[in-house]
């Protein structure tokens, strides 16, 4: 499974559990505001982690909108060019 991979990619381990999501497909973005920053806590060895739990802050360099969708469904959307996910962790 492509999501276990990813997993392991950026943790450094195997996937402990796994969990399913269902979303809507959104027809409408709506925009909230420009993302500054994001911060996440995770025990991601990749990236300089040592598998403890730590906090991890990414500061955006260019514009990113969060917007939610137009059912307002409690899911949040960071849209902006160049955001990736790496070993390292979010690049922006």
């Amino acid at each position: 499974m492509r999501a276990a991979q990813l997993y392991k990619t950026f943790h450094g381990h195997a996937v402990r559990w796994m969990k399913r999501f269902s979303f809507h497909q959104p027809q409408l973005m709506i925009v909230l505001g420009h993302a500054v920053a994001i911060e996440y806590q995770c025990d991601k060895i990749n990236g300089g982690g040592d598998g403890t739990q730590a906090v991890y802050r990414h500061e955006f360099e260019t514009p990113v909108f969060l917007c939610m969708d137009e059912k307002s469904s409690g899911q949040l959307y960071l849209i902006g060019k160049k955001i990736t996910v790496t070993e390292a962790g979010i690049e922006h």
